[in-house]
């Protein structure tokens, strides 16, 4: 059998809870604790680019934030990049 491959946070979390006290056991506040620990580690993020726009909504005109990361191309608009 293959060892699955974790990316390295998932291998951390997996790592943190794989011994007693199980997130389960540690009552209403204590598995809040141990993940807020983990997910305040600093993670990379891709650059992105980001544009407001002004949709309309059932309540009127709302503004959009569309988020694409900055190697998206063709993936996020379904068109090529532009040249250039």
């Amino acid at each position: 059998m293959n060892k699955p491959v974790l990316e390295p946070a998932a291998q951390e979390l997996t790592r943190a809870t794989v011994n007693p006290p199980f997130p389960y056991e540690l009552g209403p506040q204590g598995p809040g604790k141990v993940l807020g620990a983990l997910q305040a580690t600093p993670v990379e993020k891709p650059g992105v680019r980001e544009k407001w726009v002004t949709a309309p909504a059932a309540a009127g005109w709302v503004p959009v934030r569309i988020v694409t990361t900055v190697d998206a191309g063709e993936r996020a608009t379904g068109r090529p990049p532009r040249p250039g």
